[in-house]
C-alpha cells in the first residue's frame, strides 16, 4: 500500500481565536506531514483565514479556507469537507480540541498494514481544561451492542475516502448526533473499525460549571437525537425494539422484543446453575430477546458478591487465557468506569452459572468440550463461537447471585485451552483496553482503588500514557 495522505477537515463556527489557534498548532506539530487541511468557515469575518496564513506559511498549497455562505451546521461542513478532500482517509477535527504530535503517525502506522478499505479509526482520548490533560477516556475496543447504547467512540474518527463514498454524505438533519449516526451507519454497511489504545486527541471541555437552562435544552435535544439513531439502525435491520431513557442522559437502553419466548422455547439453552439464585424478574425472557439478534450465541448476566459487590458482569482475559471476573469487588452504588457495569455490551465470556446459548449454535459447533472443565470449558465455547462470526453479550440489568460458588478447573484443563487458542490468545482480549488494570482490580484508572475517581494527567509528555509506554 501506498503512503496513506490524510484529510483533516474543522468545522469553524462562533470561533474563540486563541484556542482555535491552539487547535492548529497542534496540526503543525504532526511528526507525519503526508496530509492537507481543509478549513470550513462559518463565523462572520475573516480573521480566521488570516491566522491560518500565518500558521502555515511553508505549505499554504496544503491549506484549504472556504468560508461558507449559507451555514448550515457541522453535518454540512463535514460534507464540504470530504467532497473537495483529496486524501485517502478523512479525518474530522473539533475547532478547539487538540491532537498528540504521534496522532497521525500512529493512524497511518494503521492504515498502512490494514488490507481494508472501509476502516474507520479511532483513539483513546483525554479532556483538556485550560492548559491540564485530565480524564482519561480508554475505550473499548469494537464493541457493536456497547455502540447500540451509548456513543463510546466518542467524535473523534477517522474513516477511509473509499468508504465514505460508500456510506454517502452526513445527515445534516442531525443537528448534534451526525457522527454518531455516521459510525452506525459504517457498523451496519459492515466497516472494520481499528482502536489504537493511545491518549491521541485531547477533547476540549468548554462547560465547567452548572448548565445554564439553554445548555441543559441543547443537551437534552442531543441525547434524543442519539436515542432516536440508535432506534431507526436497529429497525431498519427488521430488529423489533423499544428505548427507555436515563437520567443521565450519556447512555440509553435498548429493549429488544421477546413477546414470542414461549413459542420457540427449542431455540435456545437456559443454563440455571441450582446453586444461583436470580434476583431480578424474567431473565429467561429478557436473555431471549438479546439472543433474538442474529449474530448473538452467548448471553450472560451480572452477578452480584458479598457486601453489596459485583462478582463479576462478564470476564476479561489474558493473553495466557486466565480470565479475570469484570467489575470484581465494586460497589453495586458506585458509579462505575465509563458506567460501563450498567451497560450491555459484547464481552469474551459469561458466567455458566446462569446465561443463554443459542440451540442451534450450541448444535453448530458441537456442544462445550468434555476434556475443559470450569471457565475454561464456556471461554473455548464463546471463543468458536467468535471464530464463526457470532457475538457473546452480558446483559447487566439481569442479576443472580451465587448460595456457594464453587470454581473447578484443573491445570490440564487450562493447558488445553491455551495450545488450542495459542495464536488468538496472544492478541489478548478483544473487548479490554489493556490501558486499564488486568487482575481482580480491573476496569478502573492505574494506581485507583475502591470507587472509580478521575484523575489529572501528568504534564511531562502528551505521549507517555499509552498502550506502548
Amino acid at each position: 500500500m501506498e503512503t496513506p495522505y490524510f484529510s483533516l477537515i474543522v468545522w469553524a463556527h462562533d470561533t474563540d481565536q486563541d484556542m482555535f489557534k491552539d487547535m492548529l498548532e497542534s496540526i503543525d506539530e504532526q511528526e507525519y506531514r503526508e496530509f492537507e487541511l481543509y478549513i470550513l468557515d462559518e463565523s462572520k469575518t475573516d480573521a480566521l483565514e488570516v491566522i491560518i496564513k500565518e500558521f502555515f506559511p511553508d505549505i499554504v498549497d496544503k491549506v484549504h479556507y472556504r468560508k461558507l455562505k449559507n451555514p448550515k451546521g457541522g453535518a454540512y461542513a463535514n460534507n464540504i469537507g470530504s467532497h473537495f478532500a483529496e486524501g485517502d482517509y478523512l479525518v474530522y477535527i473539533n475547532q478547539y480540541d487538540r491532537l498528540s504530535s504521534k496522532t497521525l503517525l500512529e493512524m497511518a502506522q494503521v492504515a498502512y498494514k490494514s488490507e481494508a478499505e472501509n476502516l474507520v479509526i479511532y483513539t483513546d482520548h483525554d479532556e483538556l481544561v485550560g492548559q491540564d490533560r485530565m480524564n482519561p477516556h480508554f475505550k473499548e475496543h469494537y464493541n457493536r451492542e456497547l455502540l447500540m447504547h451509548t456513543h463510546y467512540m466518542g467524535d473523534f474518527i477517522c474513516i477511509s475516502k473509499k468508504l465514505y463514498k460508500k456510506c454517502g454524505s452526513f445527515q445534516e438533519k442531525a443537528k448534534y448526533a451526525y457522527m454518531y449516526d455516521y459510525i452506525l451507519r459504517c457498523c451496519f454497511k459492515g466497516a472494520v473499525f481499528e482502536h489504537i489504545p493511545m491518549l491521541l486527541y485531547h477533547k476540549r471541555r468548554l462547560i465547567n460549571g452548572p448548565l445554564t437552562k439553554e445548555q441543559r435544552q441543547e443537551r437534552s435535544y442531543a441525547y434524543k437525537e442519539h436515542v432516536a439513531l440508535a432506534a431507526t439502525y436497529l429497525r431498519q435491520s427488521g430488529m423489533v425494539i423499544s428505548t427507555i431513557s436515563e437520567p443521565n442522559e450519556t447512555k440509553w437502553g435498548i429493549v429488544y422484543d421477546s413477546s414470542d419466548f414461549k413459542r420457540f422455547s427449542k431455540d435456545y439453552i437456559f443454563m440455571h446453575d441450582d446453586n444461583v439464585k436470580l434476583i431480578t424478574r424474567n431473565n429467561a425472557k429478557t436473555l431471549y430477546g438479546y439472543l433474538k439478534i442474529p449474530d448473538v450465541a452467548v448471553v450472560g448476566v451480572r452477578f452480584l458478591g458479598r457486601l453489596f459487590t459485583v462478582d463479576n458482569i462478564g470476564f476479561a482475559i489474558d493473553n495466557e487465557g486466565f480470565t479475570y471476573p469484570a467489575f470484581h469487588g465494586q460497589k453495586i452504588y458506585h458509579s462505575s468506569y465509563e458506567d460501563l457495569a450498567l451497560i450491555p455490551r459484547d464481552v469474551a465470556t459469561v458466567d455458566s452459572g446462569c446465561c443463554m446459548i443459542d440451540a442451534k449454535v450450541y448444535r453448530k459447533l458441537g456442544g462445550f468440550n468434555p476434556s475443559l472443565t470450569g471457565r475454561d470449558a464456556m471461554l473455548d465455547f464463546c471463543m468458536r463461537a467468535r471464530a464463526k462470526g457470532y457475538r457473546t453479550i452480558v446483559a447487566p440489568e439481569c442479576i443472580a447471585k451465587y448460595k456457594k460458588k464453587e470454581e473447578i478447573s484443573s491445570q490440564t484443563s487450562h493447558e488445553l485451552l491455551v495450545s488450542t487458542w495459542q495464536d488468538e490468545l496472544k492478541s489478548g482480549d478483544p473487548y479490554y483496553n489493556m490501558n486499564l488494570p488486568l487482575g481482580l482490580s480491573n476496569y478502573m484508572l492505574p494506581g485507583v482503588d475502591g470507587e472509580f475517581v478521575y484523575q489529572p494527567m501528568k504534564e511531562s509528555s502528551e505521549d507517555d500514557i499509552s498502550a506502548d509506554s
